[in-house]
């Protein structure tokens, strides 16, 4: 018997561990605001229930990693993807009120889908455009959420 035979997916046991992690420390920011009801939803609602979610994949995986068998294989860490969704992330959370909706969007996206060693530049500009316009009909349309379609930096007045 090889030494990495019947070794349960540690991947999968940490990946998620990781989600479980990330949806308590939600639902405990979450349960700082007040959540509503099923129809008056308050602000805290959608992200306590994203939260919930994420906590059941989090659980369902684990329990997957824990059934499963694997040889342990080495890879390389994906140094490249890991950076640029961080620097999305970090681009969304600084910049949006600055940059407005649609950029900020359009460039996380667009940042994101350079992480992936499958798209090209066009690929993931041709995906930050679709998602840009998506965001902006669901969320500025649809919702008319307050955050402003193109921010104070590319407001020319």
């Amino acid at each position: 018997m090889h030494a990495s035979e019947g070794v349960k997916s540690h991947r999968d046991l940490i990946a998620g561990l990781i989600f479980v992690a990330i949806a308590a420390g939600f639902a405990f920011e979450a349960s700082n605001y007040d959540m509503g009801r099923a129809i008056r939803m308050g602000p805290g609602f959608i992200p306590m229930t994203l939260a919930i979610l994420l906590a059941i994949l989090g659980i369902a995986i684990i329990v997957s990693g824990m059934k499963k068998d694997e040889r342990v294989e080495r890879t390389p860490v994906p140094w490249k993807g890991i950076l640029l969704i961080l620097a999305a992330l970090v681009i969304f959370g600084e910049f949006g009120s600055l940059l407005g909706l649609v950029p900020v969007v359009f460039i996380g996206t667009a940042i994101v889908a350079l992480a992936s060693a499958r798209n090209t530049v066009v690929s993931a500009l041709s995906i930050a455009l679709c998602m840009s316009a998506l965001c902006w009909l669901v969320f500025k349309v649809g919702l008319g959420i307050t955050l402003p379609t193109f921010g104070p930096l590319l407001t020319f007045s």
